[in-house]
């Protein structure tokens, strides 16, 4: 049963995320990029410090990707992360913005480090 609750919020999940991917369809690609180089490698370079706060913070411990928030930059690229994306995983509290004085994810994360603005 266990397993059942699993498979369901996982699919869940991923419909969150899809959708918040087509709300911004009317988005920029991320242009003169050369694709032969992954977004990290490129980062590393061209912006150190977003690049080791990300990498410092609990998505970049767990290599989780950068087109998660910013799509591939291919065909859609998002300059800044949606509150729709990072609902993919976190819908609960996305849904507790409704009972809160926040209206926006980014109103107390940092959208690369993650951490309470104060801490």
């Amino acid at each position: 049963m266990k397993k059942v609750y699993l498979v369901v919020l996982f699919i869940l999940a991923l419909g969150i995320v899809s959708l918040g991917f087509m709300d911004n369809q009317q988005s920029e690609k991320h242009a003169d990029v050369d694709w032969t180089v992954g977004c990290q490698e490129c980062h590393a370079e061209t912006t150190p410090d977003i690049f080791e706060d990300w990498q410092a913070s609990r998505h970049g411990t767990v290599n989780f990707g950068c087109y998660i928030c910013h799509g591939d930059g291919e065909e859609t690229f998002y300059p800044k992360g949606t509150d729709a994306q990072c609902g993919g995983c976190h819908a609960g509290q996305l849904d507790s913005f409704d009972n809160s004085k926040f209206t926006s994810c980014f109103d107390c994360h940092n959208g690369h480090t993650l951490k309470f603005h104060n801490d």
